[in-house]
């Protein structure tokens, strides 16, 4: 039958508005309406929903560790509460919260999580029996987003640390991992959120120790210690312990490790605590220099060279050292009068040649770095007796150096030369490369767990723990 133009813009009327009356409802707005059985509810509309959600998330972003990410993900998601869709009716987002709520247990702080917000924000979800539907947008969004900024946050500390050891610590240069987008979206994005909490408990047997022990420390550099290294369990960064040269500043300590246990340790000096610290760093040890020449840093030259060649005109001749300046070699240095020059006007620098003498010992373990460190021999054995060796200026001497060679070289041609040439009478320096070339870490750890797992403290020479402990609060 043919229809007319009235008729013809009924019917269009009339399936605009049956189209209207389907889109009067939403999925979360159902959800919500089955647990809370407040009608308010059944006027959730999708499309307003959106709008709603995204406004609020473009008017707030200074209320977001991570606007930019969280922006991205709802955007990607239409700006749905995927969070309370997935995870209100079964109260997973209660069990985040009773988690939130045991952070010291961590060592860290309760009041970046927000806990009792968000519990007060999803109990607000069953509204008010006179709530306006507006207001019912408005607690779905701000439950949802306070459930993903916690949830967030709580996962990256756990999985990733709270902080980046490379804003927090000073010259700190080992690599390590970071939440990023992709992350960001694998947290939100998790299907089984009761599994995930659990999952992302860190379990070593150090750890767990730590956390147990830090139950028992209410105050002290104890507690800082232990919260300090708890953190540094969470960084994420790679250390192949195939075969791994291992250094741990506070332990004055070098540790040999080759599939993933320990085969020799030795005793090392490391860098004083007064602008002379030693960095942390992860580099490969790339090549050895066996009867090394010194290229004297001009701060030491000025702070020390300088000062010892005043007090005593042979000083320089009876350590190697020769004297330069710009660039060419002094004859005589014997004939310099050292009284007229001071640390803004010397204008010599200096090499100290090998031999028995070298403030470099007999050899020098080379690895890429931006710190200008690295492992070497000494001729000062007497303060690897010491308690407390913390005694360098920034590098690391080693107090078998010979072991260490034996264990990077093996037993063999390159080792043979190296012992060799350590024990000339008339020494060259020469340098032999390493290949395979072997990671050397040089890290900072104030608490451990020994081999028979009992946790041993050192002393925090560089004060990292406090600096540590403070950005955690």
């Amino acid at each position: 039958m043919h229809k007319t133009l009235p008729q013809q813009l009924f019917y269009i009327l009339f399936f605009v508005l049956l189209a209207a009356c389907r889109q009067s409802g939403s999925p979360i707005g159902d959800l919500l309406f089955k647990q809370t059985k407040n009608k308010v509810y059944k006027e959730v509309n999708t499309d307003s929903l959106h709008t709603y959600f995204k406004n609020y998330l473009e008017t707030n972003t200074n209320l977001f560790k991570n606007p930019k990410y969280l922006t991205r993900f709802y955007t990607n998601a239409n700006f749905e509460p995927v969070l309370i869709t997935k995870f209100y009716a079964d109260s997973s987002l209660f069990r985040l919260i009773d988690f939130l709520k045991r952070v010291e247990e961590h060592g860290l702080s309760t009041r970046s999580y927000k806990a009792d917000t968000l519990y007060d924000a999803l109990v607000q979800l069953s509204g008010r029996k006179d709530m306006k539907v507006d207001e019912a947008y408005a607690c779905i969004v701000r439950a949802e987003l306070l459930a993903a900024e916690a949830l967030t946050r709580y996962a990256f500390a756990l999985e990733y640390g709270m902080t980046n050891p490379r804003k927090v610590l000073p010259r700190y240069y080992i690599p390590v991992s970071r939440p990023d987008s992709v992350s960001f979206d694998r947290v939100l994005s998790v299907e089984n959120l009761k599994h995930y909490l659990d999952s992302i408990q860190p379990k070593s047997g150090a750890y767990r120790a730590m956390q147990k022990a830090l139950i028992n420390e209410n105050h002290g550099a104890k507690k800082i210690a232990l919260i300090a290294n708890m953190e540094r369990l969470r960084w994420k960064y790679k250390m192949d312990s195939t075969h791994l040269i291992y250094v741990n500043i506070p332990a004055y300590q070098l540790y040999i490790i080759r599939d993933r246990s320990t085969k020799g340790q030795m005793k090392v000096v490391v860098g004083k605590a007064d602008g002379h610290e030693t960095p942390m760093l992860a580099s490969k040890i790339h090549s050895v220099q066996v009867n090394p020449i010194w290229n004297i840093p001009t701060s030491i030259a000025k702070k020390e060279i300088l000062v010892q060649a005043k007090a005593d005109k042979y000083y320089l001749a009876n350590h190697g050292m020769d004297v330069y300046r710009r660039g060419v070699k002094i004859a005589n240095p014997d004939t310099i009068d050292w009284s007229v020059y001071n640390e803004e006007n010397l204008p010599y620098s200096f090499k100290q040649q090998p031999g028995n003498t070298n403030s470099l010992g007999l050899i020098k373990f080379l690895f890429k770095n931006g710190s200008s460190v690295y492992l070497h021999d000494t001729p000062a054995k007497a303060v690897f007796s010491r308690s407390m060796r913390a005694a360098s200026h920034g590098c690391v001497r080693v107090e078998k150096p010979l072991d260490l060679a034996r264990a990077l070289f093996g037993e063999g041609e390159k080792y043979d030369l190296i012992k060799e040439e350590m024990s000339s009478e008339e020494p060259v320096a020469k340098t032999i490369g390493l290949k395979p070339q072997v990671p050397v870490v040089l890290d900072y750890v104030t608490c451990k767990m020994d081999s028979s797992s009992t946790l041993k403290f050192y002393p925090d020479v560089y004060k990292l723990d406090s600096l540590l402990y403070r950005s955690l609060k």
